[in-house]
């Protein structure tokens, strides 16, 4: 099963998010901020991070810079989900090293097909991972 941590200040779009991810299939952790996400991360194993940008106590932009520092073997893959999205925004989650962006407001089953994307992406890289698991 796909671990996801959904790292958003908004109760009520976390909520929605682990109801429409749980029900996808995934199992779903939650941070209600930047230092919170941060240190589950340092704590737990996840395959994606859902990672919005304006959050309190630490930025989402602060986190990606804060992932590269974390010495684990696999970094998750990191989906942003922001409103800020000129291009010059969305350049800087790349360039910190987010794996996708999503602008907030979107639909529910964008969302859905974006992780099943990255994870897809993330299994070619791995040949044999998939055979194993299948």
């Amino acid at each position: 099963m796909t671990r996801i941590l959904i790292a958003e200040d908004d109760a009520d779009l976390r909520l929605l998010l682990r109801l429409v991810l749980h029900r996808a299939g995934h199992q779903v952790s939650e941070a209600r901020d930047g230092v919170e996400a941060l240190e589950a991360m340092s704590r737990e194993t996840f395959d994606v991070v859902l990672l919005d940008n304006l959050m309190p106590r630490m930025s989402g932009v602060e986190v990606l810079e804060s992932v590269q520092l974390l010495r684990r073997v696999e970094r998750p893959l990191i989906l942003v989900i922001s409103a800020l999205a000129t291009r010059a925004d969305i350049r800087s989650y790349y360039v910190r090293g987010a794996d996708d962006f999503l602008a907030k407001p979107f639909a529910t089953d964008e969302l859905v097909a974006r992780v099943a994307m990255l994870l897809d992406e993330r299994s070619l890289t791995r040949p044999g991972e998939e055979r194993a698991a299948g």
